[in-house]
């Protein structure tokens, strides 16, 4: 049970607050490079700023929403060369912030707005919106994978980040309980609840959480997933996973960014129009308003919904079954004192040399034909498991790389 000020210090994100100053230390994934390449500009609210992303000649510039003239919303600002137009008077925004025009003034008054860094990797456009000098945006080994099917999901959840990311170090996923109760409604009977012993091991990026009562005797094949700090979580293996980041837009707000990958079978290969796709997922019922629960994350997104914005942790009951929610929270108040103290937090990476397809432990997949699996029955549809939402043309790539694998049965996963 936390005090309500502790819980205070876990889910004010804002400028100025513990939380928010170490997760200012991170990149954080926030669109879809091709968001950017339909529309110029985009709005964003990081970390309670309220920001907007454009699309440069080489790059992207990232700057405060409003124009310092008459605070004009610059998210329907003209992108010129790298500079951004304020549609209302014409006030111009170098993408560090400067303002270099000022139409209709007999004189330039000297102004400059809150600029940050962004950038592109693996699909995905990253804000830093910290003190420099900016690390670097952990090269994660899937994202050098050039061989498959990469989907960007996105959805907007009325809900503080740490009800989120706190699912990471849970080690029963919310997964197995739907699964349980699916099947209980299926047969009429109790539903059965599955016996586990976790166990909670830290590494440089992050936690391994292992399952150690599967009976296995290897050491990887006990791993159900890793929470990746400081707000993201990976699961899968090295022909289909996926990485989840829980950002915080603000204390009730939170971007959950899903990126996934699933490989096609060797010797086969998708067009490049294919490969890459995006896409906001809803997470309520149209008619009803209810949570969705018709796709894996969505069951998770649902608990998230049907809580308070921000949970009152001071009422809570822990029990030993959450050592691991208890770790992650003693973890992120000793970094928020580091960070206080002038430290360098955890996980932070500088070195080029040794950021460099940084290897994740790999998991059982909880869906197999997510994960390619050659064994399904020929005829049987295939649909993605995870998010709601797909678009058709997404859909139609995930079911090509699927159904790869059913003419090589006897391929290796690859490495």
């Amino acid at each position: 049970m936390l005090t309500e000020e502790e819980n205070e210090r876990l889910t004010q994100v804002g400028p100025g607050t513990p939380m928010g100053d170490l997760l200012r230390r991170y990149w954080h994934p926030v669109a879809a490079v091709a968001e950017l390449e339909e529309r110029p500009t985009r709005p964003m609210r990081l970390l309670g700023e309220d920001l907007v992303i454009f699309k440069c000649d080489e790059g992207y510039g990232l700057i405060d929403r409003f124009c310092a003239h008459r605070l004009t919303d610059l998210a329907y600002g003209i992108v010129e060369d790298c500079t951004l137009r304020c549609p209302r008077h014409g006030w111009a925004y170098t993408d560090q912030g400067i303002c270099v025009d000022q139409p209709f003034e007999e004189e330039m008054v000297e102004v400059k707005l809150k600029a940050y860094r962004a950038q592109a990797k693996a699909g995905m456009i990253w804000a830093y919106i910290g003190p420099e000098p900016a690390p670097l945006i952990p090269d994660w080994e899937p994202f050098r994978w050039d061989d498959g099917l990469v989907q960007v999901v996105m959805a907007v959840l009325p809900c503080n980040w740490m009800q989120c990311q706190e699912n990471s170090m849970d080690g029963i996923d919310m997964e197995l309980f739907e699964a349980a109760f699916l099947e209980a409604s299926r047969t009429g009977q109790p539903p059965p609840i599955p016996e586990a012993d976790f166990e909670y091991d830290e590494f440089e990026h992050g936690f391994v959480v292992r399952n150690t009562s599967t009976g296995q005797t290897s050491a990887s094949q006990t791993v159900t997933k890793t929470s990746l700090w400081p707000n993201a979580l990976f699961s899968g293996d090295s022909r289909s996973c996926r990485i989840e980041w829980r950002v915080p837009m603000d204390d009730t707000t939170t971007l959950n960014v899903a990126w996934f990958i699933d490989r096609i079978a060797p010797g086969q290969s998708l067009d490049a129009e294919q490969r890459t796709h995006y896409w906001y997922a809803p997470t309520r019922e149209e008619e009803t308003g209810e949570a969705l629960k018709t796709h894996l994350l969505n069951q998770k997104f649902a608990v998230w919904l049907n809580q308070a914005p921000i949970v009152d942790r001071s009422k809570e009951h822990l029990s030993v079954g959450d050592e691991g929610v208890i770790m992650l929270r003693q973890k992120l108040f000793n970094q928020m004192a580091l960070v206080a103290d002038g430290g360098e937090p955890k996980g932070i990476i500088r070195s080029e040399a040794l950021n460099n397809a940084l290897r994740l432990p790999y998991t059982e997949p909880v869906v197999p034909e997510a994960a390619g699996s050659s064994t399904r029955e020929e005829g049987t549809e295939v649909s993605f498991p995870f998010v709601a939402g797909q678009p058709d043309a997404a859909a139609e790539a995930y079911r090509r790389v699927i159904e790869s694998w059913r003419d090589s049965p006897g391929e290796a996963s690859p490495t």
